[in-house]
């Protein structure tokens, strides 16, 4: 079920110009059960170029072996080698059963269209837990090295993000992305970028948010702006949302050149529920005839 409008359609319904604003890569995940999350294309849009086939929109870094290619078989009760992932009644699944696990879309998003701003906006579903220890979110510039290497959303050395804090989570365990969102077990937002963002408490090297907000459940959108390349250093204005409020604003750098791979993120005792993935330019200040008209404004229109 789609229960977000695109940025796209936002800017319609304002009567904005709109060809700044397109959906470049969505998936509602509409397809049959299957532990291969991309045997099907279908539910997939893709305006990248990437001409994708079957079976290879996703790569899974982590991912239990048992769950993986070619047998895409029911992954084990070890939670240390990775939990499943599957496409479950029109919805994607991570972390199923024990253990953690990512997915990231096989393109590299530094397209000439992206650089007048873009958002990411995920749904996140049902799951079990209840603490700051559990949930799901995305994270984005990430280098394609990093990413295949990246491990255990909770205490690999080099992972997605770094946001869930439990006790197996080091200081030397740190995000390999440029910035990443969190909907937690504990009704928490956190978003963050690449190294260390262990505690709630003060601010750490890679935290640079956190909210209570009213359910584990809701949509995640972070729309991006105000940067001119995709340099390692070059800083990049963010506002962050749950279910079309704002949360904050503030920025970053991109960790790496040339470095937007995109992916999502999960821990749970059971799986975490995904849906509605999508990837969308926005419009640039200007086209909007208005600077202070931000962000927040278009996706409060969907309320």
């Amino acid at each position: 079920m789609n229960r977000t409008l695109p940025i796209a359609a936002l800017t319609a319904l304002l009567g904005l110009p709109s060809a700044s604003a397109a959906v470049l890569f969505s998936d509602n995940f509409d397809r049959a059960d299957d532990r291969n999350i991309d045997a099907s294309l279908t539910g997939i849009v893709d305006v990248t170029g990437s001409a994708f086939a079957g079976d290879d929109v996703y790569t899974q870094p982590w991912l239990d072996p048992n769950n993986a290619a070619p047998t895409y078989g029911v992954q084990d009760a070890t939670p240390g080698n990775g939990g499943g992932a599957r496409i479950l009644s029109n919805t994607l699944q991570l972390a199923v059963g024990s253990g953690t696990s990512n997915a990231f879309i096989n393109h590299n998003f530094t397209d000439t269209s992206l650089r007048g701003g873009f958002s990411v906006t995920i749904d996140i579903g049902s799951y079990g837990g209840t603490s700051n220890d559990f949930g799901g979110g995305f994270a984005i510039g990430m280098a394609l090295s990093d990413a295949l290497n990246a491990g255990d959303s909770w205490n690999a050395t080099q992972k997605f993000q770094d946001g869930f804090p439990g006790a197996q989570n080091a200081v030397t365990d740190v995000s390999i992305a440029s910035f990443w969102m969190l909907l937690r077990g504990d009704n928490t937002v956190i978003w963050g970028t690449s190294g260390n963002a262990l505690s709630d408490g003060p601010v750490d090297t890679g935290r640079l948010g956190l909210a209570n907000v009213s359910a584990k459940t809701g949509t995640l959108t972070a729309v991006f702006s105000a940067f001119t390349d995709f340099n390692a250093g070059t800083e990049v204005g963010f506002e962050v949302f749950y279910d079309g409020n704002s949360l904050g604003t503030g920025s970053f750098n991109w960790a790496s050149t040339d470095a937007n791979y995109i992916g999502l993120d999960a821990r749970d005792g059971t799986s975490v529920t995904f849906d509605n993935f999508a990837i969308e330019t926005v419009p640039e200040p200007s086209a909007l005839g208005l600077a202070g008209l931000s962000a927040s404004m278009l996706l409060r229109r969907r309320r």
